[in-house]
């Protein structure tokens, strides 16, 4: 699992977990922050990030091929760090460029709102794939369908992509992607706290903790 945000206090609090891979972020949630792109990317370091993902901006081939070496550049070591490019033509355009220059540069593919859109990512050496479950859904498109597709073609061929569902509301959203076939989910922080911390759940452990402090002091 990744978590999905740029909240200092909420990876920290989330990574206690040892649950998370790494963090995503894009250029809303930092924007969020109040604080430049090298600024956070250098404090997440000092917090022990496992793996950040960082998306590239630019509109033209040049523009999104330079950030992406900019985003890469952020980290000391370079295995600590990933981009998230937009699939679209440019896109798929700057992904081949990249892995033709270092096979070894970790790339997610964002954006994706389609079977056949996460397919020719992941022909074009994705790393990660990220369908957007809930925005598809907003617009009448099965996300879980599309994760089924793109998991079976990935299976099929032995692809190296996996399919990390992105883009929730709800946690039965991210179950239902993850059971569907994605390998892996990215999740804000307050659905992985509706995740973990069900009411019923610490009611019973709130019993269980006053029962167990009865009997310790009698």
């Amino acid at each position: 699992m990744f978590l999905d945000t740029a909240n200092t206090e909420h990876i920290e609090k989330a990574l206690q977990s040892g649950i998370f891979q790494g963090v995503t972020t894009n250029p809303t949630l930092l924007l969020k922050e109040g604080e430049n792109r090298g600024q956070k990317v250098e404090e997440l370091f000092t917090k022990d990030v496992p793996f950040l993902f960082i998306q590239a901006v630019g509109s033209t081939f040049n523009e999104l091929y330079e950030d992406a070496h900019r985003i890469y550049s952020l980290a000391a070591e370079e295995k600590k760090i990933g981009v998230k490019i937009s699939l679209n033509q440019t896109g798929l355009s700057v992904i081949s460029k990249l892995k033709q220059e270092n096979p070894d540069y970790t790339i997610l593919g964002t954006a994706i709102y389609s079977a056949d859109q996460a397919i020719l990512g992941a022909l074009a050496q994705c790393d990660y794939l990220a369908p957007y479950v809930n925005r598809m859904s907003t617009h009448g498109i099965d996300p879980y369908d599309a994760i089924k597709k793109t998991r079976a073609f990935i299976d099929f061929r032995n692809l190296n992509a996996k399919i990390m569902g992105a883009s929730f509301k709800n946690s039965q959203q991210v179950i239902q992607a993850l059971t569907s076939g994605a390998h892996t989910a990215t999740i804000p922080y307050d659905i992985y706290v509706q995740m973990i911390d069900k009411e019923v759940a610490l009611s019973a452990i709130d019993v269980f903790n006053q029962h167990g402090y009865e009997l310790r002091d009698s």
